[in-house]
């Protein structure tokens, strides 16, 4: 007897799930089908080793070595980027719980930094790499704080101001 299983993985965005068939009889994994790059294989960890399931390097855990890249520069989005994305609650249209999920549309998001999401091959759904969005909004943050010193410069500035004026 088989039984599905989705695991799904909550942290500050949502991520994504990963389910696989599992044999009752042994409790070994014996297929795994991989949605959005998270790969579950049996063993209790979540990983993208396997090369057939880290297609994008979409995971939650991926090769970050400066060894292992070529082409390096830094990431242009950020700020303005990030306040152009509009966060949703949705239901899939295939899960009979009806469970809310958070998010964005991978359509949404391909019209502000279309890099960010890639086409299914098998159904030609968009997938949206939530793990490169963790860039963007380390900038976003970057650019914001920028804003908030140069704010706490200006109101010491004028503090000073007012004081000598007492």
């Amino acid at each position: 007897m088989k039984t599905n299983i989705r695991f799904v993985l909550i942290l500050p965005l949502f991520i994504g799930f990963s389910s696989c068939s599992l044999d009752n009889e042994d409790g070994d994994v014996k297929t795994e089908i991989c949605d959005n790059g998270i790969d579950v294989d049996g063993d209790g960890q979540i990983d993208c080793a396997d090369s057939d399931c880290s297609e994008d390097d979409n995971c939650v855990v991926a090769g970050s070595d400066y060894r292992l890249k070529d082409n390096i520069s830094l990431l242009q989005y950020g700020l303005a980027e990030a306040l152009q994305l509009d966060a949703k609650i949705y239901t899939y249209k295939s899960d009979d719980s009806s469970e809310k999920r958070m998010g964005f549309m991978a359509q949404d998001v391909q019209s502000i930094m279309p890099e960010l999401v890639s086409i299914d091959k098998s159904n030609q759904h968009l997938k949206l790499k939530y793990m490169n969005l963790m860039a963007v909004l380390v900038n976003a943050i970057k650019e914001q704080q920028k804003i908030i010193e140069a704010n706490q410069q200006q109101i010491e500035m004028l503090i000073c101001e007012l004081e000598k004026q007492d």
